[in-house]
């Protein structure tokens, strides 16, 4: 409803009088029979504002008949009907403390900026919390919350504004005494009342606007008051102490007012049923368990349904017929917070088995779960590695991880849970109970699928859950869709549950609980309280108003989940330990929580903290996370430790807490979750502030998942590339920073891992530039300039590179692991492999062969990853060698011996190259032989070509063109010369695009024995030799020289005869005893 803007003038001249009435809190809420004072006024304001002024009127004289002084009452009376608006709003009003003072004191400039930021932090706050400023006049800051968006906790936001602004003058007053030498301070009173708004020119007049101003002369400076209309309101929210009544200018009487001190930390806040309906399950139920102890049971039970439907109460049906027998019952279940986490429902049962609590020290839960695993009869050393990573413990916690990554660390862990659970389980007749399982993740249902799969017979599994597709297709299960109630049967139950419920009772229920057996029981539970409800929620927010402590307690456990440890609670919630035992006991009287475990509970079902969820705001919602996670922070659950942080918006500490669990899930060789949660990390992170400390943390999450990706697929992944291009962008140009160095080394390797070589070559440039603050990594920067050099064909630069990467490299030099943690090779090791494929080049077999016997050594002694995989690397470097030098019997054995390693390891890139070497060794092998068998061979290059084609497709270019030329090999060998001819080309082709030059006189080599074309074949092989000769290559001039020889007879003898004086004497490779021996053949011919 609008006024007339004469009243808006009026309102604001207004003196206020208010003869005769206390401004405490008592009289102002007493009861008049139709309300308190305050209540009256709302009626009456709403009553004026839709235009209903006979209901004003009424309201507003009934508050001057017990209040006849009553200011805000008669400025109600005397409204006019013209445009405007009355509201009740909540008003903050900030005032500068000796602000006229001040400003005679310092220059009019300086007085304007303080005065300015003053003024902008005061309006920046308010908006934030969701109010609006009106007038900004002078050095006085009038705010309304209410206004032009309504909250249901405006008084609150209000006062919260108030805090935050005397923090944000104290900031800007300490600026002002660094910058100009004087300091100010701010006063903040809140009020809240009636007021004349007058939208047009966005002000509001009226007492309730003056008292506002007046209030906040009783603060003293840089602190928050409140009128005592506005205390009863935040009294949940915020510590205030009472201050003596104060005269203010205006009021007649003292005012009573209350100093706010802090907002708190937390808010104050305010049996199982009959079985019905479920004859027929629980005769199965009772008929299986019978099977169960004949030990001839072979079928599992599912219940579904959706929530609320009955699944609880059949699955503790079958623990009471289990229990009446002795019998071992093992109860497992979802959670909604833990759905993505792989074993958490096996965790949970494994912790509550060993009696791990949720501030068990790690060597304590060590402890446990060792005794535990003796008690089951299993043996602690090989099976409590595999179950600690379960559990969340480290290694360094008390035991030895096992050497194994991914898939296959998985593999061993699930076998290792198995067979801890039929363990656990027994030879006789048990029951295993598994809940909410639309909320337990793959690994866990995976568990269970073993345990229905494996039932001796005497296992009766029984599993409950909504209809989202859990159960898995090969499951030897009877699974039961629960439907409704029908209406007798909804009878039935509110008669078992209330005898004395009359006909309309029963009609109401049915109608409005539609034979939901938990809707039923809950309705029927607040009979007796509110009467029938309208819905399901009114009982129990009924009951729930009944204490005002209920309602904390119910907020903070439904943040914390179905399942609520007692410590943990009590660290959240602000009572007293004696106030939080009387809730629970009201609460567990009221059918809302239930006992779980020797010390906590769960609410009844999970509707009800779906339910027990809504009824705190999300800012309440936010504390209430943010309190749980601090309080989990010690806990080695990082998963849920995260999901609360996130929740609560601190998103730097939920990345981190990611990060924790990322490592958790792969010491359990859970690799894609590991990632998943660094990708959740990240996405904290592009929601946190910006700024180095933030920037740091991502180029961690990144390079660590980089890593993860470079361990599966090999770290020429675009994945993993696509994490390391973001590193450098976030690590600038300060190559004193460790991570910046990290990034561009784990980027140098990327580059060379895709063959990449000019921007490999840019980035070890970068490398070398950086050395100057560490001259410790120059030996790992040695490593890489030798492997560049090698690849391009320099093999002297590389030689002399990689010999340098060896000397005097202490092993494990804490420094050089730092920076080179995040790629799985190890830089000296590396440098060995590589003087091995020099040696190789150089015709020196015996050399090869030391080199790569001295990085098997240094593998050996390296930690995971490192260590397998560069035992890996060497295994494939040592298979190549065993190629060149025609050893095929000892080829195949490496190789198979590389896939070993790999698949145990969950390497992946290292699996298909050795699936590669394989392949092209059994070709070879096959034509290698008197009885030449060329179907078999063919069947290898087949294979060998589309595992080659594979690499391609992935991109892992290193060594690749040793690839063509062995394929091409073979398509020589079985008379497929075109193709031979493509393949080598192409060979050539990435040679020229990617600077990998190393293999290419091979491939002219190869490439001469495809043509018919004299010339042709002379032109490939004169470039082959001449093109090993420039680069260092005895052997392959050798090959290409002997070759020319072949073909030209004596006028190839020259260079032929150069070639073999420049392989060592000693040389064991059987190309240089060919070639010996075919000059001293010619020269017998020619003699």
């Amino acid at each position: 409803m609008r006024y007339h803007t004469r009243w808006a003038a009026r309102c604001h001249d207004i003196e206020v009088h208010r003869e005769g009435v206390s401004h405490g809190s008592d009289d102002r809420r007493r009861d008049l029979g139709g309300g308190s004072i305050d209540e009256l006024l709302d009626r009456a304001v709403a009553a004026i504002n839709r235009g209903d002024r006979a209901t004003a009127t009424v309201l507003t004289a009934q508050v001057l008949e017990a209040d006849g002084a009553n200011a805000e009452a008669e400025d109600l009376l005397a409204v006019p009907d013209h445009p405007g608006e009355i509201r009740r709003l909540t008003i903050l009003f900030a005032d500068l403390v000796d602000s006229t003072s001040l400003s005679t004191r310092v220059e009019p400039e300086t007085y304007r900026l303080v005065v300015g930021r003053y003024r902008e932090q005061v309006v920046r706050i308010v908006e934030r919390f969701g109010g609006h400023v009106c007038s900004t006049k002078g050095d006085g800051l009038l705010a309304v919350f209410g206004h032009p968006i309504a909250h249901e906790d405006d008084a609150r936001r209000a006062v919260a504004a108030g805090l935050d602004i005397t923090g944000g003058v104290a900031r800007i007053s300490e600026a002002a005494r660094r910058r100009f030498g004087f300091d100010i301070a701010v006063r903040v009173g809140v009020h809240r009342g009636p007021v004349y708004l007058d939208t047009e020119q966005d002000d509001v007049y009226g007492l309730a606007a003056n008292l506002a101003a007046r209030v906040s002369g009783l603060a003293p400076p840089d602190s928050v008051v409140v009128s005592d209309a506005v205390a009863p309101l935040i009294t949940r929210f915020f510590q205030m102490e009472s201050r003596p009544p104060a005269a203010v200018k205006g009021v007649e009487k003292p005012v009573a007012y209350y100093r706010v001190t802090a907002e708190r930390p937390e808010p104050i806040k305010l049996t199982r049923g009959p079985l019905v309906g479920r004859d027929e399950e629980v005769a199965l139920l009772r008929e299986n368990w019978a099977c169960a102890q004949a030990g001839s049971l072979s079928m599992g039970m599912v219940f579904r349904g959706e929530a609320g439907i009955g699944k609880s109460r059949l699955a503790a049906a079958a623990v009471e017929v289990a229990e009446r027998s002795g019998a071992v019952v093992l109860e497992l279940a979802g959670s909604e917070f833990h759905a993505d986490v792989g074993l958490y429902a096996v965790r949970v049962l494994i912790e509550r088995r060993c009696g791990i609590e949720r501030l068990s020290a790690p060597t304590e839960r060590i402890r446990l779960l060792g005794n535990e695993i003796n008690a089951r009869g299993l043996d602690p050393a090989t099976v409590l590695p595999l179950l600690a990573p379960v559990l969340g413990i480290a290694p360094q916690h008390g035991y030895q991880p096992v050497p194994a990554e991914g898939a296959k660390l998985q593999e061993l862990i699930d076998a290792a849970v198995h067979q801890y659970l039929k363990a656990c389980l027994g030879e006789e007749a048990a029951l295993v109970v598994a809940e909410d399982l639309h909320w337990v993740d793959s690994a866990s249902l995976a568990a269970l699928g073993g345990l229905l799969r494996a039932n001796p017979g005497s296992y009766l599994v029984v599993m409950t859950g909504r209809p989202d597709g859990w159960t898995g297709e090969d499951w030897p299960v009877t699974t039961f869709d629960l439907a409704p109630l029908t209406d007798a049967q909804t009878d039935e139950l509110v008669d078992r549950l209330e005898p004395g419920a009359s006909a309309a009772q029963k009609a109401a229920i049915r109608q409005r609980c539609d034979g939901i057996p938990f809707y039923v029981e809950q309705v029927v539970a607040g009979l007796t309280e509110t009467g029938v409800p309208e819905t399901l929620y009114e009982p129990l927010f009924a009951r729930l108003r009944a204490s005002a402590n209920a309602i904390p307690v119910l907020e903070a456990a439904a943040v914390i989940g179905r399942h609520i440890d007692r410590g943990l609670l009590c660290s959240v919630v602000d009572l007293s330990v004696e106030e939080l035992d009387d809730v629970i006991e009201e609460l567990e009287g009221a059918l809302v929580l239930e006992r779980w475990g020797s010390d906590g509970w769960r609410f009844r079902h999970e509707l009800l903290r779906e339910v027990a969820a809504e009824l705190a705001p999300e800012s309440v919602r936010r504390g209430l996370h943010a309190k749980v996670a601090d309080a989990l922070s010690g806990d080695a659950d990082w998963r849920l430790v995260a999901g609360h942080f996130e929740r609560a918006e601190r998103f730097r500490e939920a990345a981190s807490a990611y990060q924790r669990a990322s490592n958790d899930a792969r010491r359990r060789g859970a690799l894609a979750e590991a990632r998943t949660h660094l990708t959740q990390a990240l996405g904290q992170l592009d929601r946190a502030t910006p700024g180095p400390e933030r920037d740091r943390q991502e180029m961690a999450a990144r390079l660590r998942r980089g890593v993860l990706i470079s361990v599966a697929e090999g770290y020429q992944s675009r994945a993993a590339a696509g994490d390391f291009e973001r590193c450098l962008q976030l690590g600038g140009t300060d190559l004193g920073d460790d991570e910046l160095f990290a990034t561009l080394t784990a980027l140098g390797n990327y580059c060379l891992a895709r063959a990449d070589l000019g921007r490999a070559a840019e980035v070890v440039k970068s490398l070398r530039a950086g050395l100057a603050k560490r001259q410790w990594f120059r030996p790992a920067v040695d490593m890489l300039v030798g492997l560049l050099a090698c690849l391009r064909g320099e093999f002297e630069l590389g030689c002399s590179s990689l010999e340098a990467a060896t000397v005097g490299v202490a092993a494990g030099h804490h420094d050089v692991v730092a920076v080179w943690r995040f790629v799985p090779n190890e830089p000296v090791t590396s440098a060995h492999i590589h003087l091995a494929l020099v040696a190789l080049v150089r015709g020196d077999l015996r050399g090869a062969e030391r080199e790569l016997s001295v990085s098997a050594d240094r593998a050996e002694r390296l930690r995971f990853p490192q260590g397998p995989y560069m035992h890996a690397w060497e295994l494939f470097v040592a298979t190549w060698l065993r190629i060149e030098a025609g050893q095929l019997a000892r080829a195949a054995t490496l190789a198979a011996e590389l896939r070993g390693v790999a698949e145990w390891h969950g390497f992946d890139i290292w699996r298909q190259r050795a699936a590669f070497l394989e392949a092209a060794v059994g070709g070879l092998a096959a034509l290698d032989t008197e009885d030449v068998d060329t179907a078999k061979a063919m069947a290898h290059t087949a294979t060998a070509t589309t595992l080659l084609d594979e690499l391609r497709t992935l991109e892992a270019n290193m060594y690749s063109t040793f690839y063509d030329a062995v394929l091409g090999r073979l398509l020589i060998a079985v008379d497929q010369s075109e193709q031979a001819h493509a393949r080598l080309s192409a060979g050539l082709a990435l040679a020229e695009d990617t600077e990998m030059h190393f293999y290419d006189s091979e491939l002219l080599r190869l490439r001469a024995q495809t043509h018919t074309d004299h010339t042709a074949i002379q032109a490939d092989l004169h470039a082959a030799r001449e093109l090993a000769r420039c680069q260092g290559a005895p052997l392959f001039e050798l090959r290409a020289a002997l070759d020319d020889f072949v073909s030209r007879g004596e006028s190839a003898r020259a260079a032929l005869v150069a070639a073999v004086d420049r392989i060592p004497a000693e040389s064991a490779m059987p190309d240089v005893a060919r070639a010996r021996a075919t000059l001293t053949l010619s020269n017998t011919s020619d003699g």
